[in-house]
């Protein structure tokens, strides 16, 4: 996002959230945590299906190599719509 565009939107009052890259072990668990969720989001904006456009905030996180073989970690987690 270009930064006057973003100075702009924080002007007219935009919700500022930050959000951090989470750390380098993997989480115990096939859910991931809010802030790993959050991140997977922030990180594909979109649903990871080629062609696909859906938005990420109406996506489930899936496991790209299915657990518990495959961590819940964010190189192994995507965006998948219930399309895809």
């Amino acid at each position: 996002m270009p930064t006057p565009l973003l100075a702009d939107l924080i002007r007219s009052g935009a919700k500022v959230k930050e959000v951090r890259r989470p750390g380098d072990a993997p989480e115990p668990g096939y859910r991931p945590s809010a802030a790993l969720e959050d991140f997977v989001r922030v990180r594909d904006l979109t649903c990871r299906f080629p062609g696909c456009d859906e938005p990420a905030e109406f996506c489930d996180i899936d496991h790209t190599i299915p657990y518990p073989t495959g961590l819940t970690h964010p190189s192994n987690l995507k965006c998948l719509c219930r399309k895809h």
